[in-house]
């Protein structure tokens, strides 16, 4: 008996580390851009396995409580987009943010909150990293899109910021890809660093390598959302208990400094998952996979996205569902979801 029992622990250890290999997406993609003061889709309840919705605001930037509140982008609606979920630099070569993101194969209960470290691959910030948690998605993002939250951007589809800010009638800006130079000065205060950042730090689409990895608790702080299906953490975190082992910013970054920004062993949270809650497993083809991440997820891999990186996102509208509203973001030429 004992020996069965121990053939059935081998086997059961050797299935669980077949199962939880190559269990992290990873890929190569685009980027574009947009603000449309819109809830965004992971904003409403049931979207996937998390710890609350994303957080929203009212039309004075004070937070919501209610997650099933109307988006702004709708008639009557109250619930916008928090100003706080702008981008920012955390150093010279790493920056924080958020996205409408599609990953091939994937849907929002794989994506909604979880982050993904893009490593840009062109234009002037190539070999820049950003970390951005998926707040968002749209019917009209191509595969493996993210479509970065930028004040200025562009309202796309769907424009909440007349309502919210008393923006133009098509946003700052054009209506795709917003204000070409930066006239950030032009926006409410509130909005004004993150579209300064865009300016400052970053460039217009860059194609993007990308993967799956822990959320810093400095995203989370600011969306209110974390994922309850969590992954250990990818390469470049250690465990929450302790700082990072390795680099994030760039490729000498210490676990003390990141280009000379300290990330603390509390800033490390809410791991995004993939799949984490599916049976099946899903190929695509063309694609990139790390193995280095190990989770209860089931594989699935993302397929490399035909989308130009001249495209910039936008939102589109999709009707109500019983697991929530999907609301999706504008950009220059592409479109993001705007749910109601």
């Amino acid at each position: 008996m004992a020996s069965i029992l121990r053939s059935f622990a081998v086997l059961a250890l050797l299935t669980t580390s077949a199962t939880l290999t190559n269990a992290v997406t990873s890929g190569s993609g685009t980027t574009t851009r947009y603000w449309d003061c819109c809830k965004g889709s992971c904003a409403w309840s049931g979207k996937a396995p998390v710890s609350a919705p994303v957080k929203t605001c009212g039309k004075d930037g004070s937070p919501l409580s209610d997650a099933n509140a109307k988006s702004g982008c709708e008639a009557g609606g109250s619930a916008y987009m928090c100003a706080d979920q702008s981008p920012w630099a955390v150093s010279d070569t790493l920056a924080y943010g958020f996205a409408a993101v599609n990953v091939v194969g994937q849907t929002e209960r794989d994506w909604c909150c979880s982050c993904y470290r893009l490593t840009f691959t062109s234009g002037s910030v190539k070999g820049k990293q950003m970390i951005v948690q998926a707040t968002n998605t749209g019917g009209d993002l191509g595969g493996n899109q993210f479509d970065i939250a930028i004040p200025g951007g562009g309202v796309g589809t769907f424009n909440a910021c007349t309502n919210q800010y008393g923006a133009p009638s098509k946003g700052w800006g054009k209506q795709y890809g917003g204000i070409d130079t930066n006239t950030c000065s032009s926006l409410p205060t509130a909005l004004q660093p993150g579209c300064n950042w865009r300016f400052d730090w970053f460039a217009d689409n860059p194609t993007a390598d990308f993967e799956l990895v822990a959320c810093p608790a400095e995203i989370v702080a600011k969306t209110g959302c974390s994922r309850n299906d969590k992954l250990p953490l990818a390469p470049g975190f250690s465990n929450p208990s302790s700082p990072p082992s390795a680099a994030v910013g760039s490729s000498t970054t210490s676990a003390q400094a990141v280009s000379s920004s300290t990330v603390s062993s509390s800033s490390l949270a809410g791991y995004g998952g993939a799949n984490a809650n599916s049976q099946s497993t899903t190929t695509q083809p063309s694609s990139t996979f790390s193995t280095s991440v190990i989770s209860n997820a089931s594989t699935t891999t993302a397929g490399s996205s035909s989308t130009t990186s001249s495209t910039v996102g936008s939102s589109d509208t999709s009707l109500p569902s019983s697991t929530g509203q999907a609301n999706e973001d504008e950009g220059d030429d592409g479109q993001d979801t705007c749910e109601l």
